[in-house]
């Protein structure tokens, strides 16, 4: 009998909705499991208590912001690969350098379905299907 994976889990958080819903719609018909969270509390609650292979996190989010969620993970021993998603007011030299300081990928909002994909399919290490 084959062996069956299960599907790769992905946290996604922002604290806007219509982002959480974009991404569930745009990944789980490529298998992935999504799960979702609207401010940092939250985030870390979800975080605990799952085994997942890839965050998805606002860089504003309410309560404790992304930024912060992603030096206290990498400063605590974390590698899960992160994509930090970063409105236009953000200064794209400091995100660029953090980025490189925290290991973290980058998606600047607003960005469409096949930029999420994409950013997805490179922090997990996939290959792209063209």
């Amino acid at each position: 009998m084959p062996e069956s994976h299960a599907p790769t889990r992905i946290l996604v958080a922002d604290d806007e909705a219509q982002i959480c819903r974009l991404a569930e719609d745009a990944l789980r018909p490529s298998g992935y499991d999504i799960d979702t969270a609207q401010t940092g509390r939250e985030f870390f609650q979800r975080y605990r208590t799952g085994d997942y292979s890839l965050l998805i996190l606002d860089a504003l989010l309410r309560e404790v912001s992304g930024l912060e969620v992603v030096m206290r993970l990498r400063d605590g021993g974390d590698v899960v690969p992160i994509i930090l998603m970063f409105g236009p007011r953000k200064e794209p030299e400091r995100m660029e350098r953090m980025a490189f300081s925290y290991r973290v990928d980058l998606l600047r909002k607003p960005f469409g379905v096949a930029e999420l994909r994409v950013a997805v399919l490179r922090a997990l290490g996939e290959p792209r299907a063209d």
